[in-house]
């Protein structure tokens, strides 16, 4: 997925592959997002996210994932 080309993703629903791009916002800010355009599409997933796939429209986005730290992230209720 990410070896010996760039970043790819096929939708379960649409069964469309779709690239993972990046650009910097005006305030500086990161965004990733898909495009079926594989011209200068990332290698890799940034590390601490993970990609989920929109139940409603199939299109895949990208999301922090929720570390755990040993079990130290998750709040337990008392």
């Amino acid at each position: 997925m990410g070896l010996f080309g760039p970043y790819t993703y096929k939708s379960k629903k649409n069964k469309k592959k779709y690239y993972l791009h990046m650009k910097v916002s005006r305030g500086g800010n990161i965004i990733y997002y898909f495009s079926e355009d594989p011209t200068d599409a990332l290698w890799d997933i940034p590390p601490g996210y993970e990609v989920v796939e929109s139940e409603k429209t199939g299109l895949p986005f990208l999301r922090k994932t929720k570390a755990t730290f040993f079990g130290f992230g998750k709040k337990e209720k008392e």
